[in-house]
């Protein structure tokens, strides 16, 4: 090669290599996460496990299922989805646990896979002893069933009505106390834009109120 063409390609070498280094740039700083964003800002779904203990643990299984349900279908909803509801302003895809006791429950449409979340519904210290389970894994929120005489609180009269409207039936003590853990699942999300740090969530989650809301 003459040294004319050797002094002619030498510019378009250093222009491809400056190109390339411009392409690898602008895909490191697409890959990389905004300073700020994290939590709800990044994660677009999450899956809860909804675990149930004590007596009769399927149908109870199934009732909390649809106060859960009732809960997720509150806020941020849109067309064509593909998830169980939104939790947190995140897609949320719930889990029946034991699964053994999930052959009542209806209506779920997501595709669940580990739980990021495990909330559980029962008296201690059974509902303490049943989250063991999941740790380190998931975050494990206890929810104590709501006190007698929850339904005739006035601040849950709407979501009675609604479930008698979707269920035909009055909800029980579990549909309602799945209902609070959603809403308290829900706030504590959004405290803290988003899941993690799952120590951080599961402190958020005993800030809320456990009881009906208000």
């Amino acid at each position: 090669m003459t040294t004319l063409a050797k002094q002619a390609r030498a510019p378009l070498c250093r222009s491809r290599a400056a190109a390339g280094r411009v392409v690898v740039a602008a895909l490191v700083l697409a890959a990389a996460p905004w300073p700020g964003l994290s939590g709800a800002a990044l994660a677009h779904s999450f899956t809860a496990g909804l675990l149930v203990t004590g007596e009769a643990p399927a149908a109870g299984l199934s009732e909390a299922v649809r106060g859960f349900l009732l809960a997720a279908d509150e806020r941020d909803g849109h067309a064509n989805e593909t998830s169980d509801g939104h939790i947190g302003g995140i897609d949320v895809q719930l889990l029946p646990l034991p699964s053994d006791a999930a052959e009542q429950v209806e209506g779920l449409i997501g595709t669940p896979g580990t739980p990021d979340v495990v909330v559980v519904l029962g008296p201690e210290p059974a509902a303490v002893e049943a989250g063991r389970e999941y740790r380190p894994g998931s975050a494990v929120l206890l929810q104590t069933p709501l006190p007698e005489g929850w339904d005739s609180d006035a601040s849950l009269a709407d979501f009675a009505a609604r479930y008698q409207l979707a269920h035909g039936t009055a909800p029980g003590v579990m549909a309602a106390s799945a209902y609070q853990a959603a809403r308290r699942l829900d706030a504590a999300i959004r405290s803290q834009d988003g899941l993690d740090p799952r120590s951080s969530l599961e402190e958020a989650w005993r800030q809320t109120d456990s009881g009906p809301p208000r």
